[in-house]
């Protein structure tokens, strides 16, 4: 039976292992939030660990992810086993106070991939672009 077959009460303040990339075999995710929506519950987390290219960066790898909304399907679908409870939480809570007022407007939504599917996704979104531009053309002469 795997985690994605069973209920979870997933709590703020838990660390868990999930199922990683290749190359982010230590990486940990820690639930810092749990909001109880009418559309579902949004668990907010920040990942540690991890080795995603980042160009904006200094030596151009990113090791942890402050802040992400996921659903809890998703989150379930992705974490392998409970490691701890009652982590510490970081005092910076920018990342969630930000989602939430543009949720509350209407304008933010919640990642429904699984972990190692959001960090793909965040990793093509800050790839430099290709040769040529984005879409293979270019205004240069």
């Amino acid at each position: 039976m795997t985690t994605s077959d069973v209920q979870i009460d997933f709590q703020a303040s838990q660390r868990w292992t999930y199922r990683t990339r290749p190359g982010e075999d230590t990486s940990t995710v820690l639930i810092l939030r749990r909001d109880d929506e009418a559309t579902g519950t949004v668990l907010h987390i920040a990942l540690d660990g991890l080795r995603l290219g980042n160009p904006h960066l200094p030596g151009g790898v990113q090791t942890e992810l402050g802040h992400a909304p996921i659903a809890a399907d998703a989150l379930r679908a992705s974490v392998l086993d409970l490691i701890e409870v009652n982590a510490p939480l970081p005092a910076d809570e920018g990342g969630y106070r930000q989602w939430r007022e543009a949720a509350d407007r209407g304008e933010a939504g919640v990642f429904t991939l699984t972990l190692a599917e959001l960090l793909d996704l965040i990793g093509r979104a800050v790839a430099p672009a290709p040769v040529g531009g984005l879409f293979g053309k270019s205004n240069r002469r």
